[in-house]
């Protein structure tokens, strides 16, 4: 008898929910540092069309790496998809922290 292959369950859709309210977040953020950056500082709104423009590829990038997952759900967990997401958070973080330090 042969063994059957491991059920994912609706893990992938948990992990796939998960990243797409870290990108919402992050667009929310981007667009709080478009409006705190409205016509008083350029750089502030260069920020927040960043942070939108970064957050967005992310919601792109999760859903592309969930379609390829439907075959490989392991792929969610995988480590450069991970570093992507903190290094992102990282740098909105850093934006945020300008943002307040120069209002």
């Amino acid at each position: 008898m042969a063994p059957t292959p491991p059920d994912p369950g609706l893990q992938p859709e948990r992990t796939l929910l998960a990243w797409r309210r870290t990108a919402l977040g992050l667009v929310a953020n981007g667009v709080l540092l478009l409006a705190s950056g409205h016509g008083s500082s350029s750089v502030r709104s260069g920020l927040g069309i960043v942070v939108i423009v970064l957050a967005l590829g992310c919601w792109a990038a999760v859903s592309a790496v969930y379609r390829r997952a439907a075959h490989s759900p392991q792929v969610l967990a995988s480590g450069r998809v991970l570093t992507a997401a903190a290094g992102l958070v990282l740098v909105v973080g850093l934006f945020d922290l300008y943002a307040v330090i120069t209002h």
